[in-house]
C-alpha cells in the first residue's frame, strides 16, 4: 500500500491503536477485539518480544480488515525487518533521518516522533509527511496550538497520554490523529482475556473521534 493511501488512511480514521508487550498466543485475539471496538489501524512495538513474527500473523489474519504497522523504529535495520514482516507504516519515538530516508525511498508512510519545532521540521526535510507529537500530554495543548501556527504543513499525530477526555482538545489544537497504548488495550484485560472490556475501551475512542467529525 502506497505511503499516501496511509496517510489518508489515518487522517480519516483518526486513530491508531498501539499494542506493547502482548504475548503472542494473545495478539489476535487483542486485535480482533479492538477491531470490534472500530479501531482499524494497529501498531506493534519493536520493543515487544517477537514482534517481527506477530507483524507477520496479523497481516495474514487481519490485513484484510485492519492495517497494520510497526512502532518504536529506531535503526533501519528495525525498519528493514518490519517492512519485510509486512508493516504498511512505520511509527518511531525520535527524528532518525536514516530511518525516515529508508521509508521515503520504499513509498513507506513513516511517523517519526518529535517534540519540537527543530525535530519536526528535520522530519519534514527528508520527506516525512506526518510526526508524531510525542509525548503528547508532557507537551501539552498549548504547546502544540504555538507549534502549529508557524510549521502548518506536515501533519500531527497526538501520542502519549492521549485519552477519551482530551481527545477533542489535542484535535483542535492542530492534529490530524492520536495513537493509544495501554490505556486501549489495558494489561489486565489481557492477561485476563477481556476482549469485551478491550472491545469497549475502544469503542469509547472511536465514539469521542465520531462526535468530533459531526
Amino acid at each position: 500500500m502506497k505511503a499516501e493511501l496511509i496517510y489518508e488512511m489515518i487522517r480519516r480514521e483518526k486513530i491508531i491503536a498501539i499494542l506493547r508487550g502482548v504475548e503472542k498466543s494473545r495478539i489476535v485475539d487483542v486485535a480482533e477485539a479492538i477491531l470490534v471496538g472500530g479501531i482499524k489501524m494497529l501498531e506493534v512495538t519493536c520493543n515487544t518480544q517477537g514482534v517481527f513474527e506477530m507483524i507477520k500473523l496479523l497481516v495474514n489474519k487481519m490485513g484484510d480488515k485492519m492495517t497494520i504497522g510497526a512502532g518504536t523504529v529506531i535503526t533501519t535495520d528495525l525498519c528493514k525487518k518490519a517492512i519485510e514482516a509486512g508493516a504498511k507504516f512505520i511509527i518511531a519515538p525520535d527524528v532518525n533521518p536514516d530511518v525516515i530516508d529508508y521509508c521515503v525511498k520504499k513509498g513507506i508512510a513513516v511517523l517519526p516522533g518529535a517534540a519540537t519545532a527543530t525535530e519536526i521540521l528535520t522530519a519534514k526535510r527528508h520527506g516525512a509527511k506526518m510526526v508524531k507529537i510525542f509525548p503528547a500530554r508532557e507537551i501539552g495543548i498549548d504547546y502544540i496550538k504555538a507549534l502549529r501556527g508557524p510549521i502548518d504543513d506536515i501533519d500531527f499525530v497526538a501520542v502519549g497520554g492521549v485519552r477519551p477526555e482530551n481527545i477533542k482538545d489535542f484535535l483542535a489544537a492542530g492534529c490530524c490523529a492520536i495513537a493509544v497504548g495501554e490505556s486501549a488495550a489495558p494489561k489486565e484485560a489481557v492477561a485476563k482475556r477481556d476482549w469485551n472490556l478491550i472491545t469497549e475501551t475502544a469503542r469509547k475512542y472511536v465514539n469521542v473521534i465520531k462526535e468530533t467529525k459531526k
